[in-house]
């Protein structure tokens, strides 16, 4: 654009030029000799006319040349404006990116490590849930209501003896070893636990019942009891009455051969277990020959104070 209006104003000038030579011959042919200072002065009026024009057209370049300039440096300045904006809007648009991956990525990591751990729970809970039911079936094939006769010659069970925990073992008076030691060892689990405080005390008896119908009389289960305790209350009943109890609770027991000598004299092969009965009659636990006292006694607190816990959530609605 420059370029055009130079060219234009040079073009314009040699116009002038041109126009002024023509007029110096015309006025050479026209004039006679007295007219020549007339001339010079129209000569000068010219030249300094045509000076005026030089000026004003050098004027006009040099303000279109500036006008040029400044306009080419605000385009420029322009152009590095808007691609420093875009720049910077790329620079925006892929921190933003990187960030997004960023948030996705620890968002995704977070999510599943969330569900690994729901999961986990779920399993040990399910675990527990079908652990807990096998539990509950094996109770329910162990214990239930019973009848026998008590050392007083009377019909009593299980249903006389609901509000307290019960430590039930199934022997014979003539036992010669097996029985008194299960039957020592229960009566020190019940006085381990009749010696606690009153607050933690728990109501719980010693049940003896024999599995030997025609020699154990309720005389002699009497006899026999009290010689390990008083606390002790024993059981026995006819062979159809032992033998509906012994499988309810899953007893095996089975009358070796009599001696030679006495026909009365004969050992009974029985299940060596005691078990736990809860103040509902229901069977809770169960403890064999490798147990001691003390850790008979420290599982049975264990054990009651979760029945506790539960019967509380029961009655509150929990």
């Amino acid at each position: 654009m420059l370029t055009c209006r130079i060219s234009s104003n040079i073009m314009l000038r040699h116009r002038i030029s041109g126009s002024v030579k023509r007029l110096q011959r015309f006025d050479l042919v026209k004039f006679s000799t007295t007219t020549s200072r007339s001339s010079q002065e129209n000569k000068k009026s010219e030249d300094e006319d045509f000076e005026k024009e030089v000026r004003k057209l050098t004027e006009v370049i040099a303000k279109d040349l500036e006008s040029n300039v400044n306009s080419d440096k605000e385009e420029i300045d322009k152009n590095f404006m808007n691609f420093k904006a875009q720049a910077e809007r790329e620079a925006h648009k892929r921190s933003g990116t990187i960030f997004s991956w960023k948030v996705a990525g620890i968002t995704l990591g977070i999510g599943a490590t969330c569900l690994a751990a729901l999961l986990y729970i779920r399993k040990i809970r399910l675990e527990e849930r079908e652990k807990h039911m096998k539990y509950m079936a094996g109770k329910a094939r162990i214990g239930g209501d019973w009848e026998l006769v008590n050392t007083e010659g009377k019909l009593e069970g299980s249903e006389q003896l609901k509000g307290n925990w019960l430590l039930l073992y199934f022997g014979f008076t003539h036992c010669p070893d097996i029985c008194p030691d299960e039957i020592e060892k229960m009566v020190k689990v019940v006085d381990i636990l009749d010696s606690k405080p009153t607050n933690e005390k728990i109501p719980i008896k010693p049940i003896f019942i024999s599995v030997d119908p025609k020699r154990d009389t309720p005389a002699r289960v009497k006899q026999y009891c009290a010689e390990f305790s008083p606390k002790i209350q024993g059981y026995t009943g006819s062979e159809e009455q032992v033998n509906k109890v012994a499988k309810t609770f899953r007893v095996y027991h089975s009358e070796g051969p009599p001696s030679a000598k006495d026909k009365e004299d004969y050992i009974v092969d029985h299940t060596v277990i005691t078990y736990l009965i809860d103040p509902d009659g229901n069977f809770h636990d169960y403890y064999g020959q490798n147990r001691t006292a003390e850790e008979i006694a420290n599982i049975i607190e264990l054990k009651v104070f979760k029945y506790r816990a539960q019967n509380r959530k029961r009655i509150l609605g929990f």
